[in-house]
């Protein structure tokens, strides 16, 4: 039963029992305008800030509804091949949008709608919200829709877990494991369709975009500016990593700044078995995430001049058997990590665990030992984060992470 108290300018509502489980819709809607939004506590913020995505989801999976019936309207009363850019037109003009927007638009509707109902049902029940739709079409528009629909078939049940990147991430996995050939074909098209353009921003600065790039060059460059920058800043450099990573950018392009001659080191992780062309199975590039087999063997092709390092482990348990007692981890340990999470292992954070802090998940002042089963890749932010604030975490015995927030929130995180 929810209470209600009126005064002379606004309704005050009690966040009620099971709001967090409450499915959007017309109850939900009436529910959450009559909150005083500014008068909630922090966990009653957090819930309300869940409960109205969920609303705001199931309204745009309504409003593309009307988009693709006014699509349906058109096309009833004429057999014209531009009649969903006049659709477009009528919703453009209604909405204020301008053409592009409008045509953008009205094909989201026509995917949600009609080419991926299963997208369509999860944003109406509030399972995820528009940008992680639009992120999985993304991820599937290139492939057959019977190789989409295998894809978003798995997605949807867990994407509610998973930000926009690991989506993507997900989803470039599930098309190479549902059909490699046409993974391999797409990145050769990509390939084949490689450019660099630039152009000057509003503020007078400019940028400079490089599309189709081999996915092991791009992982080696950006290795190599993220070292270069981060020696500098280490060396006193004040300003932010990013400026300094684009000065980098920039000096090695004009020439200003020469390269040393040696290609950074890229990391590929993979199955033993599809390194010896066994079978095609699907690799994981640092940094970038899934890529095909014959990017990984390429890789390895590629790298005649190269020290190798393997690192064996147990498939069935992800196991590690290094320890040591001093305070840091070994190189080995650093490796093993950094091959057991790939990541930083707080949730949704997906910098690359070669470029995180090691830490201590119980401290060292508390007795925590420097082994692999105490140890775990942070970011320097979410370093901070358990260390600054009431946030913690700890490992389950699964391997997943499971993280306290500050309001009592728990988040599970699942290493690959």
């Amino acid at each position: 039963m929810v209470e209600h108290m009126f005064d002379n300018e606004q309704a005050m509502v009690e966040i009620p029992q099971g709001l967090d489980a409450m499915p959007p819709g017309p109850r939900l809607a009436t529910l959450l305008s009559s909150i005083a939004v500014e008068q909630l506590e922090g966990r009653d913020a957090v819930l309300f800030a869940r409960a109205q995505q969920r609303q705001i989801s199931h309204d745009q999976a309504r409003q593309y509804r009307a988009l693709a019936r006014v699509a349906d309207l058109y096309i009833e009363e004429s057999t014209d091949f531009d009649l969903y850019e006049f659709a477009a037109a009528e919703t453009g003009a209604a909405l204020t949008l301008t053409r592009r927007a409008a045509d953008r638009e009205m094909g989201y509707a026509n995917d949600i709608v009609k080419r991926y109902p299963v997208l369509l049902q999860a944003l109406e029940t509030g399972l995820v919200d528009l940008a992680k739709v639009r992120t999985m079409i993304r991820g599937v528009g290139h492939v057959e829709d019977d190789v989409a629909g295998k894809a978003l078939d798995l997605i949807p049940s867990e994407a509610p877990n998973l930000t926009t990147g690991q989506i993507a991430a997900r989803l470039r996995r599930l098309v190479i494991e549902a059909d490699p050939d046409q993974a391999k074909k797409a990145y050769d098209e990509g390939i084949a369709q490689a450019r660099v353009w630039s152009t000057l921003e509003p503020d007078g600065t400019g940028t400079m975009i490089a599309t189709g790039m081999e996915a092991h060059d791009l992982a080696a460059a950006n290795r190599n500016i993220n070292g270069m920058a981060r020696r500098r800043k280490n060396a006193g450099d004040s300003r932010s990593i990013d400026k300094i990573r684009s000065e980098v950018f920039a000096q090695l392009l004009t020439g200003e700044l020469a390269p040393d001659g040696k290609k950074a080191r890229v990391n590929i992780t993979g199955n033993l078995e599809t390194l010896v062309r066994l079978d095609n199975g699907v690799g994981y590039l640092e940094g970038f995430g899934p890529v095909h087999a014959d990017i990984m063997r390429q890789i390895v092709d590629e790298q005649h001049d190269a020290t190798w390092t393997f690192e064996i482990t147990d498939p069935a348990t992800g196991k590690v058997y290094v320890g040591t007692t001093s305070r840091r981890p070994t190189a080995s340990q650093q490796r093993q990590l950094e091959a057991r999470y790939k990541t930083c292992v707080s949730p949704g954070c997906r910098l690359t665990a070669a470029q995180c802090d090691i830490d201590h998940i119980t401290d060292r002042a508390f007795g925590g030992l420097t082994i692999i089963c105490n140890l775990a890749p942070l970011c320097r932010f979410h370093h901070r984060l358990k260390h600054r604030s009431a946030w913690e975490y700890r490992k389950l015995a699964d391997g997943s992470i499971e993280w306290t927030s500050q309001f009592g929130f728990k988040y599970i995180t699942h290493p690959p």
